[in-house]
């Protein structure tokens, strides 16, 4: 199974229905510790996200994401402009190509933990995006070099992050608000994380 410009498209709008659906669910893991807006930060960044992509009628897949990445960088609150970060990355490693292959997105998905690691200064443990993202990438990896289609890898990887969301129950946070709390915010699950998780399950939910 190879990707196109249409897939990605078709993607695009299958998370950004996913954000709307969870909406009042991540505005209540986020309200616990956090600002309680990671809800509406999704759902304001991929709106933005399908609009820009279905703008854009070339076939560049690369050119597509930045399109995406400009448009997500408006988003309000930290998780707009990570993301953004993480989808420039993606962009920049996909640039030229109008067919993606499952070694491209095991690429794309390294380089969109980069853009993260980069922008975010976090690294995994630190109960943030990367503690599912990371997971998930690692897991997409081994899925495509063990032969696999695109559909059980995406699978496998949307369960890694879900285990990596479980482990963040027990992790101190770093960063953000909740970081302010120290040990008070172990037993949470950390809502970036659950937020990748999301879009990990929207893309194999999409490929399925």
């Amino acid at each position: 199974m190879k990707l196109k410009i249409d897939e990605i498209k078709g993607i695009v709008k299958a998370i950004r229905d996913t954000m709307h659906k969870k909406r009042e669910y991540l505005i209540e893991l986020d309200s616990v510790m956090g600002d309680g807006d990671l809800g509406l930060t999704m759902c304001k960044g991929f709106d933005s996200a399908v609009e820009a992509i279905e703008s854009y009628d070339g076939d560049d897949i690369g050119q597509g994401l930045l399109k995406i990445s400009m448009s997500m960088s408006n988003a309000a609150g930290t998780m707009g402009i990570l993301l953004a970060s993480a989808i420039m990355s993606a962009a920049k490693a996909s640039k030229g190509k109008e067919i993606l292959e499952a070694d491209d997105l095991v690429e794309m998905a390294y380089a969109a933990v980069e853009g993260i690691k980069k922008r975010g200064k976090a690294k995994v443990g630190d109960k943030t995006i990367l503690d599912s993202l990371v997971p998930a990438a690692e897991a997409l990896d081994a899925a495509v070099k063990e032969g696999k289609e695109l559909p059980e890898a995406y699978r496998a990887a949307a369960e890694a992050a879900a285990e990596g969301v479980e482990k963040t129950k027990e992790m101190v946070s770093q960063f953000g608000r909740a970081h302010y709390y120290g040990e008070k915010s172990r037993g949470n699950q950390d809502p970036g994380a659950t937020a990748a998780l999301l879009i990990c399950q929207a893309i194999s939910d999409y490929l399925n």
